[in-house]
Formats: C-alpha cells, structure tokens, sequence
C-alpha cells in the first residue's frame, strides 16, 4: 500500500522543530505525566523558583521532553502571560562563559522580538572584551524587563554535562549562575544531561544539590507498542491500524533491538509497514550509519575498561560461547572477579542486563541492554561478514518469531522466484533464502538448508549448494540422521544424485514442510511412507545439557555409571539433592546389575554426602559404613582412605570431636601408606579444622602448615587454596587480622589464576568476615556481595544460602534489623529449598536475635526452640550449644532466671564433652559477670541441677 503523505508527518529525531507541535502532544508516550508535573510547579511558582534537570541516555527523548514544555508553556495563558521561554540551540559551544551565557539570553529575546531594546543592546554589547561589563550591563536589563512584563524568563539549556565540564570551566562563571538563578526570581532554569556530571555529585561543588533531578527511562514493552499505535494513527496507515494485534510481536522486536530508547524505535518505524527482507536490510545499514555519531558519544561517556567489556560482549555472538562472566573474562583476559565486578557496575549504570542461563536455569548471562548498540558494537569491530549480517537474523527471529508465519514466508518466497529469470533477481532470491536459512531452531536451519543445497544441486549450482554445506556441517553436530545426509550430499554433489534417493529426499522434504506448517497429520503420514530408517533418537533440544546428551548416547549401559556419578554430584552442587539422590539411586542399580563394586562403593559414598549436606546425619553415616564395607573387601585403600575422612567429617559436623580425630588418624594411616599425597593434605587439612573447633591453634595451624606443604609440593593448587583459607581462618580466630588477611589474598589469586569460582567465593566470603570482625561493616558487605554473585552465578544454593546469612549478620552489626531479617528470610528460604537441616538451624537462630534485638522475645524464643529441634534431629551438638546458650539469654531477660541458668548449664556439659572452644569461651566470661570462675563455677550448677555429664 502507498504511504500516505501528511505534511506534519515528519519525525524529527535529532533537532526541535522538525517535528510538529501537534505530532509531538499526539505521539507522546511515558513523558506527560513528567510534563504535568513541571507545568504544575511553574504554574505554582511564585517569588521562589525550582529549577530543573532531566538526565537520561542520548535518543530517551530530553529534547521531545523539552519542546512538549515549550508547548505547553506557549499554548496556556496562565503560562504565556507569565514565562518567556528562552530555547537554546542543542549545541552550546559559545558558551564559554557567565557572560556568554547573558549574550545569548538576550540574543535570543531579540529574535523573538519579544523586547524591541534587546536588538539593539545586542548589538551594542556582542563583541564587549570584558566579561564584567558585559555582566554589570546585561543583568540590570533583565530585571528591568523582568518587573516591565512582569514575566520570568524561562531557559531550556541542554548537555549540561559538557556545557559545566568542559565549556564553563571557571568556578567563577558557574558560581555567576548560580547567584543568578537563585538571588533573582527572574528566571527558570530547565536543562538536561545524557549523564551526572561532577556538579550533580560533587558536594564542594557549586550547584551540588541545585536543581530538582528527574531520570527519565527507556520505555517499557508496552510503552513501545503504544508509542508505535500513535505513530500509526497520527500517519493513518489504517491496514496496519486493522491488524495492530498481530504487529505485536514485531514492535516487541523493535523494543528488544533498541532497548525502549525511543529515538532508535521512531528510527525503526518504517519497518512495521515493510515485509522485505532485503528493504530491511538496507533501513538496517542506513540507520547504522545514522546512529554512529550517536553511539559514538555513548562510548565517549564511558572508561576504557568499560569499552573493551561491550565491544567484547558484542563480538561474542556464538550461542556455544554464552556471555557468561567466565567466558567474557577468558575472552578478556582479565580474572572472573574483576570481570564479574565490572558486570555489576555496567548493570546499575544501565548498560547491560541480566538473564538466566537457559542451561542450567540457575547462572546468570549478560547481554547489552539496547539491542541496535549491540550490532552497532559488532558491525564496528568486525567485518567477517559482509553479505548476511548476523544482526539481521537475531532481529528476523523475533520478526518472524512463529515457526508458521516463517514457513508461510518462506511458501512465498518459492512461488515468487519461479516467475525470476535475470541474474540480480536470482541473487536477491539467494540473499533471501539464506536469510530465511538461519532462523528457527538447530532442526529447522538444518531442514532448510539441505532444502536449498538440494534445489541447487538439481539445477547445477555446485558453489552455491557447496556454501550451504558449508554452514549445515556447524549445525548438524554429531546426529547420526543428518550425519549421513550430509555425507551423502556431499557425495552426490560431486556424482550426483539417483533418482529413487532423490524422491526419497523429497518426500522429506515436504515431511519437514508439513511440520513446519502445523499439518501434523499430513506430516505424520508422509513420514510413515519414507523408505528408510527415520528416528528422531539422535536429536538434540536446544536447552539439553551436556551430560543429558551424553548419555542418552551412551548404549552400553555399564558405561553411563560414571556419566551418572557426575550428573550427580551437580546436581548436588545446584541444590537440588533429590534430584541427585534419584540420579545416584539409579546409579546404584545399574552397578549392582554390573557387580560393580568399586562404583557401588563410590556411590554409596556420594550418597552419604547428599544426606550430610542436608543434615541427615544418621543417613549419612550408614551410606558410609556401607561403602567402607566394600572398599575394605575389594582392597580398595585410596577409596577406604577417602571414606574414613568423610565419616569423620559427620562427627566434627555433629561435634562429635574425638570420633572425628580417631577417623582421620585411621585415614591417615592409609593415605601415608600407600602414598597417597593428595589424600594424605586433605587428612591433615580436616585434622586442623577439629582442633580449631576445640580453641587448640597451635595443633590446628601446624596441622595446616604440613597440609600446605604438601599441596604445593604436588601442584594440587586446588588444596593449596581451601588451606590457605583455613589457615587465614585460625589467624582469623587469635586476632591477627593482618595475617588472615595476607593467607586469604594468597588464596585469592590462586582461585582466580585457575578459574575456581567456588573457592574464590568462598575465600571472598572469609574475607568478609575479618573485616566484619574489625567492624569494617562497609567493605565486609562488598566483599560477600561479590562472593553471592559467584555461587549465583555458578549454580552455589549451598554458597548463596550462607553468604545470605552472613550478610544478614552485618546489617545486624549495624542494627539494621528490617534488612537482616530480609536477608535472613532468603537464606532460610534457599537452605529449606535445597534440605540444608544445619544451615536451616542456624538462619532460624541468627532470626531469633533480630527479634531479640527488638525485645519480641515471644518470637525470639519460638524460632530458637524451632532450631534446637532441628540441632538435636540431625545430632548437630555444637549447633545445640548456640541455640541453647541464646536460650537463656531470653530467659534471662524476661526475669526467668531458673530456666536462664539450667540453658547454660546444659552448654557447659554438652561443650565440655566436645571440647567445643567457643561455647566454653562464652560460659567463662558469663561467670565472671556473675562474679564467679568459670568452670569451678559451671561444675558445681551441673551437680545441682542433676545434669549429667
């Protein structure tokens, strides 16, 4: 259909005036109720005076904002009789100076005749040398005009920004305006800034806190449909108006290419009227060349290292090679921790967005929150591909986004290039169909490429079908269906192709273009007359995860034991431990039907870990007598060695200390027998952390010291990184700050050196907790939000779940109870998710003294008493001694002294018969404040209250 013309149809889109008045009041989207807003405070305004800042992105619409201001202030009496709106030019580069800035005020009043005397003053003054003069003339003038008409001058200044930090330089100047402004009720100052400059931020600096700041935002999904509804009734396109419902989705993809920024969507707007993929394409190019200047100032705005992050992330367009932190830090060169800090700061300034990883539904993706500065980015910094732009397929497969709609397309498009004879016509339709070739899913490029390579090759077009080859062999991946076709093809290229194989290809053909068309039935028959063997076994699903894949591959069923075993345990890692109990019960099956015992044992092993993750600590403890039975019996020493440490990790976790030790020596034994040093650090390792637990430093640290030894020794840089955490975790404990702090720095660059997430979140996490211990609650938060974006990030529920907690406990620190307890409700939410019974115990603990704190000792004491169930279910004895001690605590202050002191007693016996350190430190200073030695003191109420020990 012709486009209509009107003359008030013109958008303008980087100067005022090209627009219409009327075309910018009647397309106005997201803006008016701002608008209102500030012509309310200039209707209300009387000798005092509010002056305004509108701050947002190039091409968010300041301008438009501005002019719909100057409308209204023009079109109302009330506003006219009383403003005179004086509209600088968008560029400001004359203004150097305060007086500058006079000249121009009354440069323009001379324009619009608005004052006969300003021309003439003008005149007079323009070429003035001196600025004081020029100022001592010009201001009087105002005044006097100001109390004449009785009207205010209304300024519109834009890009503050560059105007405060690069024009007007001298403090002097700006210090002018500012008395200017605000002395003088003669004027109203409206500005804009793509941007805050350092006099919005800068509290030295003159016009800090100055101006009534208002952020303007991208449009919304729906704010840009709107936007392109009025657009196409103010143009009267009626055919577009009668199937608006159906445009939808592609004005949807108009937004997801320009990030909401309306100047890019108005640029674009042509495009909801045109179906022409190669018109599309040359709107696409052109624009590009539009906006560079644009995009050009946004990089300007930005740091160098913030650059290379987007142009990065614009040169990553693989979907194998996602735009996760890792990947983009391996890209740059840079650690995952600078990178994913970076990320996060790029985030709040508005530049990127986040996403979950389809994969695993728990990591997080990045991408470049406008769309059209992506491809921009992309087009800019490579040229690999010069005739089909992969821009233009990301935007075809929102456009085209139903798989009918693109196979209708594509029905067209066969039928249209019957009629072509000329070359230029037949490398349109090539152009076409290789754009249409790359949309949908991996099943349907691949359908449809094979489709073209097989048109070709029937009409003797060797180089082009040889180019569709050429893309299908990425896609078709290791599927033994397309495999072997395009095996063929490639044969029959060079031979050609039978008749009968032919056909057979054909009735696939229109088997794939049934399907594609929604005629299931039809397809379903063809597909029942093909001569071969059709399956679909070999396909992949886009979202299918790699050991999914992989073992729906594996036919020997032997095989898949160890594939399961490592399903499992991520599983576990992610937190879904029923998942992994399914995945490891399955295992266990498939090795018993295989007399596997050695994986029998492993896997009974694994399971044991599941259930100590969640606090089922009896559970844990028979899986593992289970699978050290079978290790014993084949003679498996490593194994029986690896065992032994895991049951003692049970009784450390239920504070069961001396059982613990007796494991790990027994553990070893073994690993210095057989000479296992790996096995051997670990031991010594999970040694140091017991008698931390008892308060005995010095065992712990030497315990520590051989561990680290050995891990260097062997290169097991892995080890080598959790010990340096423990050790900077006993140091921690004496009070040596600035030692733990040098261990965990250590420890840091190793985890990040060999790209261990995990450990690096853990080590930012202890950090945390030395600087939270010093009361450097500020950098103590930094540090665990670092450390909670990694173990998000890498799928951690376990990691995130802690680090929840902990950074509940800083706020806490600084009595911020309302978010403590809203950190603290997430971490219980996550640790009851995933089945963490220890973890659940200590959240529901932290949550009883936020309610403390508060003196709602009612809740304080039913969360506590919810804990303590859950500690003494799971056998968790040093878990007992918190809850207990935090006990009589409130029932000390509610006056309940007898129930107080029989908490602590029940404390002092369960600690002692642990060696639990901290709990017994905690009785004794509670004894001197009742002025009493500690154990002496504790020995003698356990024998008076029958407790025993």
């Amino acid at each position: 259909m012709p486009e209509k013309f009107n003359p008030d149809s013109v958008i303008g889109l980087y100067r005022k005036d090209i627009s219409s008045d009327k075309r910018l009041c009647k397309t106005t989207v997201a803006r008016q109720d701002l608008v209102d807003e500030i012509i309310q405070k200039l209707k209300n305004s009387k000798n005092s005076t509010q002056h305004f800042v509108f701050i947002g992105p190039r091409g968010i619409g300041k301008t438009h904002l501005l002019s719909l201001i100057e409308f209204e202030v023009n079109s109302t009496p009330e506003l006219s009789n009383k403003y005179v709106p004086i509209r600088f030019p968008e560029e400001n580069n004359r203004i150097l100076s305060f007086a500058d800035f006079l000249i121009g005020i009354v440069e323009i009043l001379s324009v619009v005749n608005i004052d006969s005397q300003c021309l003439g003053l003008f005149e007079a003054i323009n070429e003035e040398q001196d600025d004081d003069i020029i100022t001592d003339t010009i201001l009087p003038r105002l005044s006097q005009f100001h109390k004449t008409t009785g009207k205010k001058l209304l300024i519109f200044v834009e890009n503050l920004d560059a105007l405060f930090s690069q024009q007007m330089k001298n403090s002097k100047s700006i210090h002018q305006l500012r008395k200017f402004l605000m002395d003088n009720p003669i004027a109203v100052f409206v500005g804009t800034s793509p941007i805050y400059f350092k006099g919005f931020n800068d509290i030295k600096h003159p016009l800090y806190d100055f101006f009534d700041i208002q952020v303007i935002r991208d449009l919304t999904e729906e704010e840009t449909i709107e936007l392109i509804r009025l657009n196409l009734e103010y143009d009267q396109f009626e055919d577009q108006i009668h199937i608006f419902e159906q445009l939808k989705p592609k004005i949807t993809a108009l937004h997801i290419m320009t990030g909401g920024n309306p100047r890019l969507i108005l640029m674009l707007y042509g495009l909801i009227t045109k179906d022409n993929i190669l018109d599309v394409k040359i709107q696409f190019q052109q624009l590009l060349d539009k906006v560079t200047p644009f995009y050009q100032d946004r990089i300007k705005d930005l740091q160098p290292q913030q650059r290379a992050l987007l142009e990065t992330m614009a040169l990553m367009r693989s979907a194998r090679v996602p735009r996760t932190p890792g990947n983009i830090a391996r890209k740059m060169r840079k650690s995952p921790g600078h990178i994913s800090t970076l990320l996060q700061r790029m985030v709040q300034s508005g530049y990127l967005l986040i996403a979950i990883n389809p994969n695993d539904k728990r990591s997080k993706l990045y991408r470049i929150k406008e769309g059209f500065f992506d491809l921009w980015l992309a087009m800019n910094q490579s040229r690999l591909h010069r005739k089909r732009f992969p821009f233009l397929v990301e935007f075809f497969e929102r456009w085209y986004s139903d798989k009918k709609e693109r196979e209708r397309k594509r029905c067209d498009l066969r039928a249209t290039t019957k009629e072509y004879t000329d070359e230029r016509s037949n490398q349109i339709t090539d152009e076409i169909t290789g754009y249409l070739s790359d949309l949908g899913s991996r099943d349907e490029q691949v359908q449809t490429k094979i489709e073209i390579a097989l048109e070709k090759l029937k009409h003797g077009d060797i180089e082009y079908s040889t180019k569709m080859l050429t893309e299908l062999k990425p896609l078709a991946g290791d599927s033994k269906l397309f495999a072997w076709m395009t095996d063929k093809l490639g044969l029959w290229q060079s031979e050609g192709i039978e008749k009968d194989i032919y056909q057979q290809f054909e009735e696939m053909i229109d088997y794939w273009r049934k399907y594609r068309s929604g005629d299931l039935e039809d397809a379903a028959q063809i597909a029942q007359q093909l001569s071969y063997d059709f399956t679909r076994s070999g396909l992949h699903q886009i979202n299918e995860l790699f050991l999914t894949d992989a073992l729906e591959k594996t036919e020997s069923e032997s095989q898949k034991i160890p594939l399961l075993l490592r399903m499992a345990s991520s599983q576990k890692i992610d937190g879904r431990y029923n998942a992994s109990l399914q995945t490891l019960d399955d295992t266990l099956k498939l090795c018993r039907d295989f007399n596997d015992r050695k994986n029998e044992s492993i896997t009974l092993n694994n399971i044991s870990l599941v259930y100590q993750a969640r606090g089922d600590y009896d559970k844990a403890l028979k899986y593992l007598e289970d699978s050290l039975i079978i290790s014993q019996e084949i003679g498996n020493r490593a194994g029986e060695g690896t065992i032994l440490n895991n049951i003692s990790q049970v009784y450390q976790a239920r504070g069961d200390y001396d059982k613990a030790l007796k494991y790990l020596e027994d553990s070893l034994i073994i690993s210095q027998g057989i000479g296992d040093r790996a096995g051997e650090g670990t031991t010594l390792n999970n040694f140091s952390q017991v008698y931390q637990a008892r308060g005995d430093y010095d065992k712990a640290l030497k315990y520590l010291e051989d561990s680290l030894i050995i891990s260097q020794e062997i290169g097991n840089r892995a080890v080598e990184c959790a010990t340096l955490n423990n050790i900077s975790l006993v140091y921690q404990a004496r009070g040596d700050y600035d030692k733990a702090l040098k261990y965990l720095e250590e420890s840091l660059i190793i985890s990040q050196e060999i790209g261990n997430r995990a450990g690096e979140g853990t080590t930012l996490n202890n950090f945390s907790q030395v600087y939270h211990t010093r009361g450097d609650y500020d950098k103590a938060l930094k540090y665990l939000e670092d450390s909670l974006i990694i173990s998000q990030e890498i799928g951690d529920r376990a990691g995130e779940g802690m680090t929840l907690n902990n950074i509940s406990q800083v706020y806490k620190a600084q009595r911020d109870y309302k978010k403590a307890l809203k950190y603290l409700e997430e971490s219980l939410k996550i640790r009851q998710e995933i089945g963490d019974r220890a973890g659940e115990g200590t959240t529901l603990n932290n949550i009883s003294q936020i309610f403390d704190a508060r003196g709602d000792y009612k809740k304080a004491l039913k969360y506590l008493e919810e804990s303590l169930k859950i500690s003494q279910e799971i056998g968790d004895r040093a878990g007992m001694c918190a809850t207990l001690f935090n006990l009589g605590h409130i029932h000390w202050t509610k006056k309940e002294q007898q129930q107080a002191v029989r908490a602590w007693v029940t404390v002092f016996v369960i600690a002692k018969q642990i060696g639990e350190a901290q709990a017994l430190k905690e009785l004794d200073n509670l004894a001197k404040y009742f002025g009493q030695k500690g154990i002496e003191f504790w020995e003698k109420l356990a024998e008076d209250f029958n407790i025993k020990k």
